[in-house]
């Protein structure tokens, strides 16, 4: 006899192990053979099994060393497989098949479907089961069958009487070591296998949903070896479960935490390295450019900011995280990019402030005076338009980046302003030179004026209205001489003033010539007026008012002044003549001043009223 047993059919002789093991000697010492609870050979056979051992170990030797390490011996029984059999061996059988069609129901495989190493691993087992068949002995003779049924009768009055009773404690402390072992196994192997995984990643996080697919999937394989490990156990395999479910959930529990605590870590540097790699590109951007490419520029490095950070963590974290990352690593560049739009913006000012600047200095070369010279308004005219043409092409081409900004056409009009500051700078130069010139000429024609009547060209004394004549049409050449040379600059106020500057010098070298001319008549009648004057100091007592004595004296100046030579001269040049003559008379005018006083000038005043009405 020999007894096979499958992989699950070993809890059963398990528990007839417990059973054997628990007879107690000192009950079954009288009249009771031990050989009847003595058991066959034991062969363990395991399919659907392949397995590499250390050191070329036989599957033999491999379940004797396992069968050692789960012994536990005591004065009144031993828990020692070795010991139940009289001999143990081992066998492993192969895949029967390598197709699903044939694996889930394997009476339809025919022979030929068959592996040829389960094939073969199968004739070697039904060989070994034909060397090795015994029949079960009593007393070194094969049992009968009535025996067999007495040894039946035992157990079942062994069980009635009570010796039984602690066989269901040992088992339990076989399968907990067994349902200790295989939770440290299955647990060992899910750590393992969960690491193994997880190295793929090179120590890096991984996304939350990977790692519990992995973990569910690893979790799985390792309560399938649990089953297998305990199959058959079932009150075993549901305790062995929970514990090892209860292990797996801290394991899983603790690796979760810090897989998170690592993808918060990942999310923080990568959004400060990719915050400082825009914020480098941003620097590295030559500004001042357009500010249309500028937005184009930026938008797309925001955007590539988005898609390095999204590339790197995008596989992490779920997509509500990725956009609330994405909208912080936004804000943040957005501060960058408001920064890199100011300074573009200054930038521009920058180049229309020195784009202005230079059409100022066109404009300034343009119309820049090297002769120093007074200019013609035509003149003018004409460079100031150039000079402003050039001005504004330069401005132009000079800013033609800055041309969509806003601050553009304020700058453009602060450009015509600084233009026309310029141009009435240019005009004001312009001026001081007419200016200069026009002095200059006026002092030439006062002295030209000055030397064309003086007494070598007009001899004095002459008559009046000839000398008038002469010194009038003298004054009209001056005048028109000085039209002639500045007429072109009559729009400046400098113009008209040296014109009358001019008028007003040649009327005063008139006004002196006449006096002069007088003079000169004074002179030529030099006899009478002294005369006049002898009659005047004689007579002079009589006349009590200044106005009385002033008449008196012209009177007699002018009676003295009608005989003679002088007769015929106009009347004007005598009282000309007679009034020169009183008042560059010291004597005379001490006369006159003697009678001044609040009385004379009252009785003078109705003197010269009734003068009034005797001339009418």
């Amino acid at each position: 006899m020999r007894c096979l047993v499958f992989y699950k059919g070993l809890p059963v002789c398990l528990q007839l192990f417990a059973l054997r093991s628990q007879m107690s000697k000192a009950k079954w010492m009288d009249d009771f053979n031990h050989d009847l609870l003595s058991f066959p050979p034991l062969i363990w056979v395991v399919q659907d099994f392949v397995q590499q051992t250390d050191d070329g170990e036989t599957s033999q030797e491999w379940l004797h060393r396992l069968m050692t390490t789960h012994t536990r011996d005591n004065d009144d029984y031993d828990i020692s497989l070795l010991s139940i059999f009289k001999h143990v061996d081992c066998h492993t059988l192969f895949l029967p098949a390598t197709t699903k069609h044939l694996l889930s129901d394997l009476s339809r495989a025919k022979e030929e479907d068959l592996t040829l190493d389960y094939r073969r691993e199968r004739d070697s087992l039904i060989q070994k089961l034909r060397v090795g068949l015994v029949p079960k002995e009593k007393n070194e003779r094969p049992i009968t069958g009535p025996e067999l049924a007495g040894l039946l009768q035992i157990l079942v009055d062994a069980a009635n009487d009570g010796s039984l009773s602690q066989i269901p404690s040992r088992w339990a402390v076989f399968s907990q070591q067994l349902e200790d072992t295989a939770t440290e196994d299955c647990l060992a192997f899910y750590e393992a296998e969960l690491n193994a995984q997880l190295q793929r990643y090179a120590g890096e996080p991984v996304n939350a949903e990977l790692l519990q697919g992995l973990h569910e999937a690893v979790k799985e394989k390792a309560e399938k070896l649990l089953e297998h490990l305990l199959l058959g156990l079932k009150d075993t395999m549901v305790t062995a479960a929970e514990a090892l479910s209860r292990e797996i959930f801290t394991k899983y529990h603790f690796l979760h935490e810090m897989n998170e605590k690592r993808i918060k870590l990942k999310l923080t540097e990568s959004q400060h390295r990719v915050e400082l790699e825009t914020e480098e590109t941003l620097g590295s951007l030559p500004l001042a450019m357009r500010s249309s490419e500028l937005q184009v520029l930026l938008s797309r490095v925001v955007e590539d900011a988005v898609v390095k950070l999204t590339s790197v963590v995008g596989q992490l974290i779920a997509d509500d995280m990725l956009q609330t990352q994405i909208k912080l690593l936004q804000s943040s560049v957005k501060k960058l990019r408001d920064s890199v739009t100011l300074k573009n913006s200054k930038a521009l000012e920058e180049v229309m402030s020195a784009a202005a600047s230079n059409a100022v200095e066109k404009f300034k070369q343009g119309t820049y005076n090297k002769e120093h010279q007074p200019r013609s308004q035509s003149m003018i005219t004409r460079l100031i338009s150039n000079g402003r043409a050039d001005a504004v092409k330069v401005y132009v081409e000079e800013s033609e980046l800055a041309e969509e900004e806003a601050s553009y056409e304020a700058y453009t009009a602060l450009l015509m302003h600084r233009i026309e500051e310029e141009e009435k700078l240019v005009h004001k130069q312009n001026e001081e030179l007419v200016k200069r010139v026009a002095k200059s000429k006026v002092e030439d024609l006062l002295e030209r004026f000055r030397a064309k009547t003086d007494s070598s060209h007009l001899p004095l004394p002459r008559n009046d209205s000839d000398l008038v004549s002469r010194m009038s049409e003298e004054a009209e050449k001056c005048e028109q001489s000085y039209v002639e040379m500045l007429g072109d600059f009559s729009i400046y106020q400098t113009y008209t003033d040296h014109l009358k500057q001019l008028k007003t010098g040649m009327l005063a070298t008139c006004q002196r010539r006449k006096q002069e001319n007088v003079e000169a008549y004074t002179h030529e009648v030099e006899v009478p007026l002294k005369m006049a004057k002898q009659v005047i100091y004689i007579s002079a007592g009589k006349y009590s008012t200044e106005f009385s004595v002033y008449q008196f004296m012209r009177d007699v100046c002018l009676i003295n002044l009608n005989e003679g030579k002088p007769e015929q001269w106009p009347a004007s040049l005598k009282h000309d003549i007679i009034k020169h003559f009183i008042q560059s008379d010291d004597e005379l005018q001490k006369i006159i001043q003697s009678r001044q006083g609040l009385w004379s000038t009252v009785v003078g005043f109705f003197q010269w009223l009734v003068s009034l009405f005797r001339r009418a």
